[in-house]
């Protein structure tokens, strides 16, 4: 069950909710689920109703029982996630590992990306990096022989695409800025997340969410879109090192603390963790707290020379950390703003905006506090505009000309 509070959830805390599970954001807001009955209009309320006195009582011995077990197995599952958040905390220290065992991306991640954000980048110059990345490599071939890109030769057959370089060609540079770092968020999102299954999709639709409309805020701010587009699109990255590692850690601490109590004979506290599965409130909290300073770890690690987003992740990183609320994510403004300042507005802006689209689609918060959001966030003059013409849930891939 999501945490309870007096006071409305905010856009932050549905959203986090809504990457886990739709039900949560459900209860959160009071809203009845499709085809569901309230209690009074039920079988189960009729039935209650009709209880004698002495199966009242039994039901409530039972509810005490319940909870007390509830109480114990709680116990056990904070002592679990304890080791969890020590040993995720030890993890994240070492960025190349995680980087590559984690996150499953190679070391020359960096060059890459520096090659993309240039103006004079080409295939020729794409193609001898690409090519030592094996799984992008499919990705692409992948791509390029879909309807969307399939040409035909002058007797009307259809190109199978075989090589990378005819691959990189047909794609065109400007659909590759726009594709590869989305393949490479794609290689690192987490694919396993019982019992919260829709994870990976909720994620890999916010990414794209976020890149396309810090693009979109980036011009609008008279900057860079590219850096923009990447920033948005690589600030995920942190997210998916923590989920991963979460659910890793947790069957990794949950199968050595069972081990431990058949050693001991522990019979209770063994039951219990058999009972206890991975918890979307620890979740939540480890995103809070490890994510965004990982992921600006990681662009550190990265040694970017010409792609300038490091800066700028590091600054929400920090504002982040410095943060009071333990689920925030709100522009700032500035009367004089660096180009950091700027890439980093422009992405606290684009999260806030993916955000409300999302929630707005499933139909998980109201347009008046949607557009009160919207309005706090002080966007670039024109950039709203653009962004509610916009599908940000979906590149857009154009059919280019044969580029060398």
């Amino acid at each position: 069950m999501p945490m309870k509070s007096t006071e409305p959830p905010n856009v932050t805390e549905r959203f986090e909710n809504f990457v886990i599970s739709t039900d949560r954001v459900y209860d959160m807001i009071g809203k009845r689920r499709a085809g569901e009955v309230s209690f009074e209009q039920s079988e189960q309320g009729d039935a209650r109703r009709q209880l004698l006195h002495v199966e009242k009582v039994a039901i409530e011995n039972k509810r005490l029982q319940k909870t007390s077990e509830t109480s114990y197995i709680e116990s056990v599952s904070y002592q679990l996630h304890d080791i969890i958040v020590e040993e995720m905390s030890e993890y994240l220290k070492d960025v190349p590992d995680v980087m590559a065992n984690v996150l499953n991306l190679p070391s020359n991640t960096g060059e890459l990306l520096d090659a993309l954000i240039v103006r004079a980048c080409s295939v020729s110059k794409l193609e001898p990096i690409v090519a030592t990345i094996p799984w992008m490599y499919d990705e692409l071939i992948s791509v390029v022989n879909t309807a969307r890109f399939r040409r035909k030769d002058s007797r009307g057959r259809v190109i199978v695409v075989e090589t990378l370089r005819t691959a990189l060609s047909f794609l065109g540079i400007e659909n590759l800025r726009l594709l590869i770092p989305f393949l490479i968020v794609k290689r690192a999102t987490p694919q396993i997340t019982d019992p919260y299954p829709l994870i990976k999709q909720k994620l890999a639709t916010y990414s794209t969410g976020v890149a396309i409309s810090a693009r979109c805020i980036a011009e609008a701010a008279g900057t860079h879109k590219g850096h923009g587009y990447m920033l948005g699109m690589l600030s995920n990255l942190g997210r998916c090192a923590v989920t991963r590692l979460y659910f890793r850690l947790f069957d990794k601490v949950q199968m050595h603390l069972l081990q431990e109590c058949q050693k001991d004979r522990e019979h209770k506290r063994h039951d219990a963790l058999t009972k206890i599965i991975p918890s979307a409130n620890h979740l939540i909290a480890l995103q809070h707290a490890f994510a965004d300073t990982f992921n600006a770890d990681l662009l550190d690690e990265l040694s970017l020379k010409r792609l300038f987003i490091a800066p700028a992740m590091r600054a929400v990183a920090n504002q982040r950390s410095d943060t009071t609320s333990a689920l925030s994510d709100t522009a700032t403004l500035s009367e004089t703003q660096t180009p950091t300042d700027v890439l980093k507005s422009a992405l606290s802006q684009a999260r806030i905006y993916a955000r409300i689209r999302l929630l707005h689609q499933n139909k998980l918060i109201e347009a008046t506090a949607a557009n009160s959001e919207l309005l706090a966030q002080h966007f670039p003059a024109g950039a709203l505009a653009t962004l509610k013409n916009t599908d940000i849930f979906a590149l857009p891939l154009v059919k280019s000309d044969i580029e060398d």
